[in-house]
């Protein structure tokens, strides 16, 4: 089966039979017959089209831990789809084979894929492995069958999507991890992207009340210094110190070959970001304790986790603390 010839939003025709698309900052301007830099937007006869609307590369039954989420359904499992493509292009990308395209492809209708997430006690349907906002089309779509069966929509996202259809995203989505990957230097040399728009997404998903997670991926000696990070902290303390934070361990990968980052420099990281956000969790290593949820009032652990096991004895089934009964800021 073929997914169908579906008009891309957010796009403006240009002389010569050209389109500009402007769903993300890149605005690619696209020649008929060619696709923009994610490959999800193409040119045809002078109209953008959707071009890998449904085509999935990638899917598996994941723990939303994996995502990751830990103020979302704790120790709960999401059925989770990618695609080829991304619309940035990181240096030391760790799904690079998505993110280059070279993987293979099958096409699931919305009604399809919707159904597939509805079994094994799945909590709904992650876009995530690739960057998953080129597949806006096909998000929108999935969406409100998803939410018409009391399944969940969660997004492991780059954030790097102009307002526009970011916002129109946030009023269908439940959850999401936005990767914040650095300051701004950052990312022009090893993306070839911006900040700006990441923060900007970030503070307008929290603020439209989607459950936010961030992502802090510690590239050895690129962003991993105690002065970025204290900036990343105090921008994200800023939205709020309930935001909670991922700072993950980066391995050799794509093109950069800088040895993983030192367990020591994610403990120290970890020191500096619970400064001033109450909810810091250290992953990709394993360091006791670094992942589990604590209590802000009473500093015991709500949730433990080792590895993708997850005990939440010391969670209430409304979301406070066994111990104490301070209410937490994550949905059970």
């Amino acid at each position: 089966m073929q997914p169908p010839r579906l008009i891309a939003r957010f796009q403006t025709a240009r002389a010569g039979g050209v389109c500009r698309c402007e769903l993300c900052p890149r605005h690619c301007v696209i020649q008929d017959g060619e696709a923009g830099f994610c490959g999800h937007r193409a040119n045809d006869g002078g109209e953008l089209i959707a071009a890998r609307y449904g085509l999935i590369a990638a899917a598996a039954l994941d723990p939303i831990e994996k995502k990751p989420l830990h103020h979302f359904h704790p120790g709960a499992s999401i059925f989770s789809i990618g695609a080829n493509g991304c619309n940035l292009s990181c240096k030391y990308c760790q799904n690079w084979h998505l993110s280059e395209g070279r993987a293979a492809e099958e096409y699931a209708p919305p009604e399809t894929i919707v159904a597939r997430a509805g079994e094994r006690g799945s909590l709904g349907l992650a876009f995530t492995y690739n960057e998953p906002t080129v597949w806006f089309e096909y998000i929108l779509a999935c969406a409100p069958l998803l939410r018409a069966r009391g399944l969940k929509t969660v997004l492991v996202t780059n954030g790097y999507l102009e307002p526009g259809p970011w916002d129109e995203l946030c009023r269908c989505v439940d959850a999401m991890n936005v990767d914040v990957k650095g300051d701004d230097a950052f990312y022009r040399r090893l993306t070839g992207g911006r900040l700006a728009p990441v923060r900007r997404n970030v503070e307008a998903a929290w603020r439209a009340g989607v459950r936010v997670e961030t992502t802090n991926l510690l590239v050895t000696d690129a962003n991993d210094s105690e002065a970025q990070l204290a900036e990343l902290v105090e921008w994200q303390a800023g939205v709020s110190p309930d935001l909670p934070l991922h700072l993950s361990r980066y391995y050799p990968n794509r093109e950069w070959d800088a040895p993983p980052t030192p367990a020591a420099r994610l403990e120290r990281a970890a020191e500096i970001a619970r400064a001033k956000l109450r909810y810091v969790y250290v992953g990709n290593i394993n360091i006791p304790g670094a992942a589990d949820t604590q209590c802000p009032a009473c500093g015991a652990a709500a949730v433990r986790r080792r590895g993708y096991a997850v005990d939440r004895a010391g969670l209430t089934a409304d979301g406070r603390c066994a111990i104490c009964g301070a209410a937490l800021p994550l949905e059970p």
